[in-house]
């Protein structure tokens, strides 16, 4: 019998179980890309959420700039959203799909007490979790070039190319070089 034959006489229930046990051993044995992925995908669901309290919360001076570019970085988060999860999909992967399993693999938080930060703050806030989804990108790129998966490699070095520029941008914004304050640069210095 094939494996697809075998997998559509197991019941959803099934499926899922074999799936969250698959994951779940993969997280706490031999970490692999498609984990990691996992892991970006939550941050990319927290940062829908981010980006629209502060699209929609932001004051002040820069009150139009501010609302425009926060609608172009939740779009283009919401772009590569898709992107990753389609992409893990075709190379044989089972990535996270529901609010609660993004909640799990997010390594970012959000709270309602942010809509009323300063516009700077904002942005400094969004730069810090571009630069955390950054590191868990770089981190599985390395793991997928082990791995020899190109597409999904090329994907993840498309998404941090991206990330790259956002924080460069937005470190424009507030008056800082593109790697200033960047702890990830910093200890490469040492």
């Amino acid at each position: 019998m094939t494996e697809n034959k075998a997998s559509q006489e197991r019941t959803p229930q099934e499926r899922l179980q074999e799936e969250q046990e698959h994951k779940e051993h993969v997280h706490h044995t031999k970490i692999n890309a498609a984990a990691i992925s996992d892991h970006l995908l939550g941050n990319m669901h927290t940062l829908h959420v981010k980006l629209h309290q502060y699209h929609w919360y932001v004051n002040g001076a820069n009150f139009f700039t501010l609302h425009e570019k926060f609608e172009e970085l939740y779009n283009q988060n919401e772009e590569w959203f898709d992107k990753l999860a389609e992409r893990l999909i075709t190379s044989g992967h089972k990535p996270a799909s529901t609010t609660a399993e993004f909640e799990k693999y997010s390594m970012l938080s959000e709270d309602a007490i942010n809509k009323y930060a300063k516009a700077e703050d904002m942005v400094e806030n969004i730069i810090e979790d571009f630069r955390s989804t950054r590191e868990l990108t770089i981190r599985a790129i390395r793991l997928v070039q082990d791995e020899g998966d190109d597409a999904l490699e090329d994907t993840l070095i498309a998404f941090k190319n991206d990330l790259d520029k956002n924080i460069w941008m937005l470190q424009a914004f507030i008056g800082k070089e593109a790697l200033e304050d960047d702890d990830a640069f910093d200890e490469d210095e040492d």
